[in-house]
């Protein structure tokens, strides 16, 4: 059981990174500290039908203890009422084993002081048939009444047995019903601690995701700038790469990328979060993610996927330090790689580069949530999906 509770743990774990993941990737165009708000914001909310389903859980525990506990209770009482009723019974019939002793003591003793006969010694000895008729019957009524005696002392023996032995199951199963009712009342009292715990933590996650619901609708507008300075120089970093593939055009400029093939920018490649449209969680409309997410830990070198010539090696608002890389004509398409958020640029504009060149370290510069390069491809002046090209 605890194997499997820790297995359900690992698992709630996991899905909650996911989560934050994939929200760390949606909310990138806002700096570091905004994205944190939203994401405690998201992460408190998410645990509120949790903490809930968890409260429900301990009142229904609670409930079912409770009932099991009233229901241990009054079958005690039965018990008990039983077992108080067969004690006045076990004595009753003892006072009349004793009696029914004594009375044939007494009749034993009476009989053995007058010497008394037999009945077939009183027929013997008697003279007449009158006088053998009578003290005949005088045998036998003394001989019933002792065997009466006889019989009710042994009636009342077994009938003592008995209840003796009704008295010893009753007591067992009233031993039994109180471990019963202790357990249920032990139960329903963890319950009831779980539940007023249950509640507490409820009420705390209410009030943080109150007060973080405030600080970030305190915050909101700026997110939205930041969001739409970032797409203002998108637009602008955009204007002037296409001026570069018309040059490449005019110039039919051709590199060996071409012919090559490409390489991944990184030796290890985890892909986050994938270009296309998604709907933004601040913005709640759909933008498009201009580029492909690949996570790698601050400082892990970034290649270019080719030759190619570097056109930009500078830093922006939301793409943080960035590097252009112009390799030319590409299956007849004017092609640029953009490399965003680096922590440190090693190559400047006019620099010759080949796949063994560092452009630099992986970093969360700009409107970043997290160390992490960004990988664009601009081909004739779009973006588009940069894994078409692997």
């Amino acid at each position: 059981m605890a194997e499997d509770d820790r297995d359900a743990a690992v698992r709630e774990k996991d899905k909650a990174a996911a989560s934050v993941s994939t929200l760390e990737s949606q909310l990138e165009g806002i700096d570091s500290n905004l994205a944190q708000i939203y994401i405690e914001l998201d992460s408190l909310k998410s645990q509120i039908p949790t903490a809930q389903a968890a409260l429900d859980e301990a009142h229904s525990r609670f409930d079912a203890a409770t009932r099991e506990h009233e229901v241990a209770l009054g079958q005690l009482e039965s018990a008990q009422a039983e077992k108080d009723s067969l004690t006045r019974e076990i004595k009753k019939a003892e006072d009349q084993q004793t009696q029914a002793s004594q009375a044939i003591a007494s009749l034993a003793r009476q009989m053995y002081k007058d010497g008394s006969p037999s009945a077939i010694a009183v027929a013997l000895t008697a003279e007449g048939t009158a006088s053998i008729d009578d003290r005949a019957a005088a045998a036998n009524a003394m001989s019933r009444s002792q065997s009466q005696a006889l019989s009710a002392a042994l009636g009342v023996e077994a009938t003592h047995r008995s209840q003796v032995s009704r008295q010893e199951a009753i007591t067992k199963r009233i031993s039994s019903l109180e471990q019963t009712a202790k357990k249920a009342a032990d139960d329903a009292e963890a319950a009831k601690n779980e539940a007023a715990k249950q509640v507490e933590s409820l009420t705390t996650l209410k009030a943080q995701a109150e007060a973080k619901q405030k600080e970030w609708d305190s915050k909101k507008d700026t997110a939205k700038k930041q969001l739409d300075e970032a797409q203002a120089e998108l637009k602008e970093k955009l204007a002037a790469l296409e001026k570069i593939d018309a040059e490449n055009r005019r110039k039919n400029y051709v590199t060996r990328a071409s012919s090559t093939g490409w390489r991944y920018p990184l030796t290890s490649v985890v892909i986050t979060s994938p270009f296309g449209w998604r709907i933004h969680p601040v913005l709640g409309y759909g933008m498009l993610h201009e580029g492909t997410d690949m996570a790698a830990a601050c400082g892990t070198p970034i290649y270019p996927v080719a030759e190619g010539e570097v056109v930009a090696a500078t830093s922006g608002i939301g793409k943080g330090n960035y590097v252009h890389v112009n390799h030319g004509l590409v299956r007849g398409s004017s092609i640029i790689t953009e490399y965003m958020h680096l922590q440190r640029i090693y190559v400047s504009p006019g620099q010759h580069v080949t796949p063994e060149t560092v452009l630099g370290e992986v970093g969360t510069t700009g409107y970043s949530t997290g160390c992490h390069l960004h990988l664009s491809v601009i081909q004739n002046g779009t973006y588009v999906d940069p894994m078409n090209f692997f």
